[in-house]
């Protein structure tokens, strides 16, 4: 049997973010024998994106910016969808939208079309409510990240969940490198860290973050912050730290290809997020046995621990503070960590499982 030709899609383009930080996981753990994958990246895409799924031996495949150049994105996408005669499209996004993408698919004449749903809203909610019936039209497969992601973009109709699922491995907890990473960090042992994982962005709400840290710091001077990513916020986070004069207790790290080890640093991760489809973060948060503070516009279904707690984003500041001081306590981190992975294990948050579930829908749901 020839190869399965597969084209994924991401409709927010590839670019530091929990989508394509998912594509480059399950790929790289999938069984690539028997198919051909191929990655939609926008002609501006960050190189450094390109160049590290091209190392995983799938293809890019570079179009006009989807978000400035719609129609010449468009065209491209049907000249390359006609001629490279695609088995498969996998479209990932958060609303109808990708009816744009699904609908060039079948005029193309892909007869797997894919939607996959990664959020449990949109920022364009109108045409997402005008486009559904082209959008259930379009789609011939519907996947979804959790069942309120599905559920959100689905509704009624069936869909299959594929986990976000980790290498337990590598991100369970590690003594020896909680002590080697607070060194280079400059924490005391003494030092509380609080954590975040994510773009400086609306989404994320970083200030929240900050108002609850300012809070805790007031109480006591052990507690410090640690902030893993970059994005076009963090210029205006940084001076809202400098302005509560907090500089001296939050450490900025920007991108980092290491998270998996600078989590055992950290002693709580806090996550005041104002929507999310499914967070990567929280699961391998809970594998490193880290306590959670999360808001309650965020799903429960990654709570597969009791570190998991919410919050409201109406709750106050000092709120805030007393759930991440509540959760901090009575802790043992070696043994948490454990029996996080056994519970990832036994709800099936297990990557190579994954990414052998997403490999046989790809081959198994490929039409004649």
């Amino acid at each position: 049997m020839s190869s399965c030709k597969t084209l994924v899609i991401c409709t927010g383009g590839i670019k530091n973010d929990g989508i394509t930080s998912w594509i480059k996981q399950i790929f790289s753990y999938m069984d690539l024998s028997d198919l051909q994958v191929d990655i939609i990246g926008w002609q501006d895409s960050d190189r450094l994106v390109i160049d590290s799924i091209r190392q995983l031996g799938l293809h890019v495949r570079q179009l006009p910016n989807r978000r400035t150049s719609v129609c010449a994105y468009a065209k491209a996408l049907y000249t390359l969808m006609r001629d490279e005669k695609y088995d498969v499209v996998h479209a990932c996004g958060s609303s109808a939208i990708m009816a744009l993408e699904l609908g060039i698919a079948k005029h193309a004449g892909v007869p797997m079309r894919i939607a996959h749903s990664r959020n449990t809203v949109s920022e364009h909610a109108s045409l997402d409510k005008m486009l559904r019936p082209l959008f259930y039209h379009y789609v011939t497969d519907r996947y979804a990240c959790g069942t309120d992601a599905g559920r959100w973009l689905f509704g009624n109709r069936s869909f299959t969940v594929i986990p976000n699922g980790k290498d337990l491995r590598k991100f369970a907890f590690s003594a020896d490198t909680r002590n080697e990473v607070r060194q280079e960090l400059g924490f005391t042992p003494n030092q509380i860290v609080i954590g975040h994982v994510g773009r400086f962005n609306i989404q994320k709400n970083h200030a929240k973050l900050i108002e609850a840290f300012a809070e805790l710091h007031a109480r006591s001077s052990r507690y410090a912050l640690c902030l893993i990513g970059d994005g076009e916020l963090q210029k205006d986070i940084q001076d809202e730290v400098s302005k509560l004069g907090l500089s001296d207790t939050v450490k900025f790290l920007g991108r980092r290809t290491d998270v998996s080890r600078l989590l055992n640093a950290m002693d709580c991760m806090v996550f005041p997020s104002r929507w999310e489809g499914f967070p990567n973060v929280v699961m391998e948060w809970q594998i490193n046995g880290l306590p959670v503070v999360m808001s309650d516009a965020i799903t429960d279904e990654c709570a597969i621990t009791l570190l998991v707690s919410q919050v409201s984003l109406q709750s106050s500041s000092k709120e805030w503070a007393d759930e991440i001081e509540h959760s901090l306590r009575n802790r043992s981190r070696v043994e948490d960590s454990a029996n996080a992975v056994t519970a990832a294990k036994e709800k099936g948050y297990d990557i190579n499982g994954n990414a052998a579930m997403l490999r046989n829908l790809y081959l198994e749901g490929r039409r004649s």
